[in-house]
């Protein structure tokens, strides 16, 4: 053996390790190659019927024709063939492989007048992977007890205390099996299971059929049997009774309304559906007339024709109005109050006389004449607000914001023409008064200023506050740019002015504007 520097000193190489020796140390690991019993010995194996078919990869996605594995050895190579005996692990060779056994044991009931036992029918599978095997228990309606998983996967161990797993040998049809002191028979088993055991020689009995308790005999003979609808129409038909398809009825008159003009001191309108027999009535309105706008005085449903009311509870049993029974100048009484049948439309006159020989006249209600529409008097403006605003409380009891020229607005804006005039008075202290009238071309608005006088001892600044104002002299019209010629007079607001001059941007928008005035 090697001295310890002949070892390179990097982790994993110990200088004092003889590897010839066996290694006793213990590892978190485990490498499981086959299942083993309790006495760790491998569980005996069983040739299957038939391998499980293999889901190969669509050739057309492959890049050659031959199917390649993802496993395949690279440094094989590729067109060898490959070893068709390879060595599988038990659990790998019998995975998904599954016995299936049909069986039931019985338990005993006590304190019952109708059974004496009860017959727990139930599932067995064994799962030859690991040889463990579940038993479920299919469920029944009204049996009285909890069923679906009656015993977990698991591994059981026989009765003979020898300590052994249960095997597939141990299971036979027409045999009891003992399983936690519950002794299952087993009646049969399913096609893949007899399969199996024919090819390993060990072939299962004939089956036997499941017996039946004597709870189970009375409960499904209790069972209410379907009833066939079409056999029950036909005899009641036959017989000449039963009643008439609601579903025939709405499709054959659907969108069919018969339509009445009828009287109860007032003008009202009766429609009745031929779909479902059903009747409302409707309020005839006109124009100006005062009335809500919803028109319904009857809502849509089936029209009784004694009315009655019952106790709380309580339904009473009427005959309900039919169109065959609705008769010309018919006064009809619903729910306490008359109606007279006036007229139909032209659809309603000849629906009836198709099919009844009633003749109804045609034609609507004659409206009644239009009430004269009083002039309303305008009062005088009161001075509160502008003019425009107190007219909408006049035409309208909920006014509407007066509607606005927003054209003209918007041409017009910050277009402004100014003059300057004075008092055409005779009074000495308003002879040197001068004022500024401008005229807002956007809104027609009129604002009148005064010039500061030294020692004049009158206050200079807003003479008018801005706003529409009328003009006398020409049918109380706003106050328009003509109103304005340099050198007339104009009367704003019983004041008297005399126009002396303008700006250079009035008298150039005057010249623009010639044709106006």
């Amino acid at each position: 053996m090697q001295g310890p520097s002949a070892y390179p000193k990097l982790p994993g190489f110990n200088p004092h390790h003889d590897p010839t020796k066996v290694d006793h140390k213990k590892v978190s690991a485990q490498k499981q190659e086959e299942n083993r019993d309790y006495a760790n010995k491998p569980f005996p194996d069983y040739p299957l019927p038939r391998r499980p078919a293999v889901d190969k990869p669509d050739q057309t996605r492959m890049i050659d024709t031959q199917w390649r594995s993802t496993t395949h050895s690279v440094h094989a190579p590729m067109n060898t063939i490959e070893i068709t005996d390879q060595y599988e692990p038990t659990f790998v060779k019998m995975d998904r492989q599954v016995l299936r056994f049909y069986g039931y044991f019985r338990e005993p009931v006590v304190e019952s007048a109708l059974e004496h036992f009860k017959l727990r029918k139930l599932v067995l599978y064994y799962y030859l992977e690991d040889h463990t095997l579940s038993i479920i228990e299919p469920k029944q309606m009204n049996s009285g007890t909890p069923q679906g998983a009656f015993l977990k996967r698991q591994s059981v161990l026989k009765d003979d205390r020898s300590g052994i797993c249960v095997l597939p040998q141990d299971l036979r049809v027409g045999e009891n099996i003992l399983i936690y002191g519950k002794n299952l028979r087993l009646c049969d088993c399913d096609a893949y299971t007899r399969e199996f055991y024919e090819h390993n020689g060990m072939a299962q009995g004939q089956g036997e059929e499941m017996p039946t308790d004597a709870f189970e005999i009375k409960t499904t003979s209790k069972e209410v049997k379907i009833r066939d609808q079409a056999m029950k129409d036909f005899l009641e038909k036959s017989l000449g009774g039963g009643r008439p398809k609601n579903q025939k009825q709405f499709l054959d008159n659907d969108r069919k309304v018969l339509r009445f003009f009828c009287k109860s001191g007032e003008n009202f309108i009766l429609h009745f559906y031929l779909a479902d027999d059903t009747v409302e009535i409707l309020e005839c309105h006109y124009p100006n007339d005062g009335r809500i706008e919803f028109p319904v005085l009857l809502r849509r449903n089936k029209l009784p024709k004694k009315f009655a009311i019952g106790q709380p509870g309580q339904t009473p049993e009427s005959e309900c109005l039919q169109e065959y029974e609705i008769e010309p100048n018919m006064t009809l009484t619903i729910y306490g109050r008359e109606f007279v049948i006036d007229s139909a439309d032209e659809f309603t006159a000849d629906y009836y006389r198709k099919y009844y020989s009633k003749v109804f006249p045609i034609g609507p209600l004659q409206e009644p004449a239009p009430r004269e529409v009083s002039n309303v008097v305008i009062p005088p403006h009161d001075g509160l607000g502008s003019e425009e605003d107190s007219l909408g409380y006049i035409y309208r009891l909920i006014p509407k914001p007066p509607n606005k020229d927003y054209f003209k607005f918007i041409d017009n804006s910050h277009k402004i023409l100014r003059w300057v005039a004075k008092f055409n008075s005779p009074q000495p202290e308003d002879v040197e008064r001068r004022f500024i009238v401008m005229l807002y071309l956007n809104d027609d608005t009129l604002q009148i200023n005064e010039i500061p006088q030294r020692n004049s001892g009158i206050q200079e600044g807003k003479f008018l506050i801005r706003g529409k104002y009328k003009n006398s002299a020409r049918n109380n019209e706003l106050f328009h740019p003509v109103d304005f010629i340099v050198g007339s007079d104009v009367v704003i607001n019983s004041y008297r002015f005399h126009i002396d001059s303008c700006d250079d941007y009035t008298k150039k928008w005057m010249l623009e504007n010639y044709q106006r005035f």
